[in-house]
């Protein structure tokens, strides 16, 4: 990716794989040039339906130069 601002929201590629940038350089714990991003979670039951929902989310620290342009979302409704 040319060297560009990301923002926390932006929707980004990681070797083909969709992840939304949730911290950047500018925030505690990520060093220089580098991105926090979350690939989402497992798809599980809800816990309305009498599933356990969710883990924790995992955050990933990425270097920024291995993030592609990231493709436009998709909008669904439930």
């Amino acid at each position: 990716m040319e060297e560009q601002f990301l923002e926390k929201g932006d929707f980004v590629r990681i070797d083909g794989i969709n992840a939304v940038v949730v911290g950047t350089d500018e925030d505690d714990n990520i060093p220089e040039d580098h991105i926090a991003v979350f690939f989402g979670s497992e798809i599980v039951k809800r816990e309305s339906e009498g599933g356990e929902g969710n883990d924790r989310p995992l955050v990933w620290i990425v270097p920024i130069d291995l993030c592609e342009d990231g493709l436009e979302p998709e909008y669904l409704e439930e």
